[in-house]
């Protein structure tokens, strides 16, 4: 059984309050359903953190290979953008589009999945998402037009943003803020970057294939996502607000009361809409702690975007390589993430554990930064190291080992923003996750089309260049979170206070 750590401060703390329930059983409006959210403990012998560790892992390791499918899609557009060009013309800032409406879409998809999760449990919204991901599909394969395919690469990035939400919210559902969670964490953290990397690599397989075309970007999908919502059906529900009041492993009369109290109140139709549609916008504008998370990852994870834009003029250009080997070199991202779960994780781990030593085991969520203080510098350095040998007078290998560099500084900057939050909104960390994705991807999408001017006017050397020194703002905003992230929770309203 899974040893669950204990907050000291709050052991005197009141019990939160029960919702209000109509006599017909229902809790009829929002704050009555967030009531329910409030009644659920970590030390609940029924809740997730307590199954088994060959249970939990096996659950989140579906997931992230489910994340690992989703995020391809990007990067394999991007690859055979020159056979759509080829056949409805178009300029390259207008066949972007795709990809910039499939970034945009996981702007939307989480405002409302997340909060849908955190209110009606985790699988069902899974099955669904990737149902209507599969049928969505249909219309990337066989598009009338650029504009159809265009709106169906914006519903593909809706539907299939319940990889990044839902998962995020699962391994919360099933680690908490234990130590340890950064594994579990670092675990998607790395299947959302090992995606994209192969996804290139693989549309460019699509691409040079005389008897497939771009088409099958689409139909491959299709049968996988078919496949996933299939076997998902088979993964057990994780979102403990339902499973502790169906498990049979409840003891003590405090746990029973509560465990009944939750089987036996039903949220309104009405509340549960309320809750779906509003509640990511009310954690994004009225938690300052996740707007000030949702912008650093934006900006990090737009210059990220920028930089898988140049890659491809640095090898293929500048070094000569041919075109499969040129997107191969995106591997360097997988590489890089590789190093980071296997390295960096662990020392961020002990560095947590050393930290609640320290604490006397209060949970503070801001040693999640602890290691990215230090390893967040490795993207301005790196982005620097690949502009200036990223020009074929040196060999190409140079700037890949850079490019793996920025791919552990960014993944591990990103870990460290997750984890913060799932501390931080452990009860509602669907739609706290929502909430952070929605400012990093709309600035992603606005830097898919800025990537495409940056290096049509200025040179490999000097856009990376400016990359590089505008990743310094990251660096800056990672110090004040972790040095001021105390005075901001203490502003916020659903924030857990330690």
């Amino acid at each position: 059984m899974a040893q669950v750590e204990k907050d000291p401060s709050t052991a005197s703390a009141p019990p939160p309050p029960e919702p209000k329930v109509e006599a017909d059983g229902y809790a009829t409006n929002a704050t009555d359903a967030l009531a329910l959210f409030n009644l659920v403990s970590a030390e609940q012998p029924a809740h997730p953190m307590h199954w088994p560790a060959w249970k939990r892992w096996s659950i989140v390791t579906i997931y992230c290979f489910l994340q690992v499918f989703v995020s391809m899609l990007s990067t394999e557009y991007v690859s055979v953008e020159f056979l759509i060009q080829e056949r409805w013309g178009g300029s390259t800032q207008v066949v972007t589009l795709g990809q910039s409406m499939f970034i945009v879409g996981t702007v939307v998809g989480p405002a409302f999945l997340g909060p849908a999760s955190d209110m009606l449990g985790r699988k069902w919204i899974y099955v669904a998402a990737m149902t209507f991901y599969a049928i969505v599909n249909f219309g990337i394969a066989y598009p009338t037009g650029l504009p159809m395919l265009v709106i169906f690469m914006f519903l593909a990035g809706m539907t299939g943003s319940v990889a990044l939400v839902n998962v995020a919210g699962t391994i919360a559902d099933l680690f908490g803020d234990e130590a340890g969670s950064a594994q579990a964490m670092a675990l998607f953290a790395a299947s959302a970057n090992i995606g994209p990397s192969l996804g290139s690599p693989v549309g460019e397989w699509i691409a040079e294939n005389a008897s497939m075309g771009f088409k099958w970007v689409g139909l491959i999908n299709v049968i996988v996502a078919f496949a996933f919502s299939a076997s998902l059906c088979f993964i057990p529900e994780t979102l403990p607000k339902i499973v502790i009041p169906r498990s049979k492993n409840i003891s003590g009369e405090a746990d029973n009361e509560v465990a009944h109290v939750l089987a036996s109140t039903k949220v309104s139709l009405r509340a549960e809409l309320y809750f779906s549609a509003t509640m990511a916008m009310k954690i994004m504008f009225g938690e300052p702690i996740v707007a000030a998370l949702g912008i650093t990852n934006g900006l990090a994870f737009g210059i990220v975007f920028l930089y898988l834009d140049g890659v491809f003029d640095v090898f293929a250009v500048n070094n000569g390589l041919s075109y499969i080997s040129a997107d191969l070199s995106y591997l360097n991202f997988a590489a890089g993430v590789i190093i980071m779960f296997i390295f960096f994780v662990p020392l961020q781990t002990y560095l947590v554990k050393r930290d609640r030593r320290k604490t006397e085991g209060q949970v503070r969520p801001e040693a999640r930064f602890l290691l990215s203080l230090v390893t967040v510098w490795g993207m301005p350095v790196g982005l620097l190291w690949f502009a200036w040998t990223s020009y074929g007078n040196v060999s190409y290998w140079s700037p890949i080992i850079a490019g793996t560099v920025v791919a552990i500084a960014d993944t591990l900057a990103w870990l460290s923003m997750l984890c913060y939050i799932t501390d931080s909104y452990t009860n509602v960390a669907g739609s706290a996750i929502a909430a952070f994705l929605i400012p990093s991807f709309t600035i992603a999408a606005a830097c898919a089309h800025l990537g495409v001017l940056l290096f049509e006017r200025e040179s490999t050397q000097w856009a990376f260049t400016i990359l590089g020194l505008c990743s310094l703002s990251v660096v800056g905003i990672v110090n004040i979170l972790y040095f001021f992230g105390p005075q901001l929770r203490r502003r916020s309203k659903y924030a857990r206070t330690f």
